[in-house]
């Protein structure tokens, strides 16, 4: 019997405003659509099953995941981490998504909220789950010490899940990309990428005027949703469907690399 093709992408950062639901959303389109040229991809992006878990609201929110959800393009569950809700949600979808993957490509994704406790993490994300989820971390660092201090926290308390492989993301809205220079001084770095599977990527900021309009439609508007609306009407945005366009080709020439961890 062939191994399940499963990867569970754990978005993470631990600061509140970091970016992680702008990774959720560009990762999600980017296995929704599939590599946009094969070639360039290498194979590495394959056109995926995706399941998401809301880990950051109640099921009562709305946000643009659960476009996702009622177009088919994704299966979303919602519940906060810290609640019962969330609990039943996580079970749900795991069970879900490690079902679809005996049939073809499946890739999980949660979107975690704030969380500063890695034993509480820990406790309610459960190890052994994670590792059955094939699970990868994806974390989103700002210029703030205490954003590498939780990741090295992040290392000690959960290394079945940290230590060996995951993916640093630094987010240009806290400073240009190379920039980041507590991060490339760090032991942490070189004990993660240079001497470890981790990678070290960046993320482009969506600007203010960018997130403004999307929101008004809804929070958390999927990218390829936002852009298929721009492209209908192009007074609903201007100009910015083309920089959109360009931001998501951007990311996927970024972070197709993920796939091969």
């Amino acid at each position: 019997m062939a191994t399940p093709d499963i990867k569970t992408f754990l978005v993470d950062g631990g600061m509140p405003g970091c970016g992680r639901s702008l990774a959720v959303r560009t990762l999600a389109d980017m296995y929704i659509r599939g590599y946009r040229d094969t070639k360039l991809s290498h194979g590495r992006v394959p056109k995926a099953r995706v399941y998401v878990w809301d880990a950051c609201n109640d099921p009562d929110t709305e946000t643009g995941y659960q476009m996702w959800h009622a177009r088919g393009d994704a299966t979303v569950h919602t519940g906060k981490l810290d609640s019962e809700q969330g609990a039943q949600a996580y079970g749900i979808i795991a069970n879900l998504a490690l079902e679809a993957a005996q049939d073809g490509p499946v890739r999980f994704i949660i979107d975690l909220p704030a969380v500063q406790d890695s034993e509480l993490l820990e406790k309610r994300l459960m190890n052994g789950m994670l590792k059955d989820l094939n699970t990868i971390p994806i974390w989103i660092l700002t210029r703030q010490a205490m954003s590498l201090g939780l990741l090295a926290d992040r290392v000690d308390v959960m290394p079945e899940i940290y230590r060996n492989r995951g993916v640093v993301i630094r987010n240009s809205k806290f400073s240009r990309w190379n920039n980041y220079v507590e991060w490339w001084n760090s032991g942490l770095r070189r004990a993660l990428v240079e001497h470890g599977r981790w990678l070290d990527l960046y993320m482009l900021f969506c600007n203010q005027y960018a997130q403004a309009a999307m929101d008004m439609v809804i929070p958390n508007m999927p990218f390829n949703i936002a852009n298929e609306k721009a492209l209908a009407d192009g007074s609903w945005m201007g100009l910015w469907r083309v920089g959109l366009a360009l931001f998501a080709g951007s990311e996927l020439d970024e972070w197709n690399v993920i796939e091969t961890l």
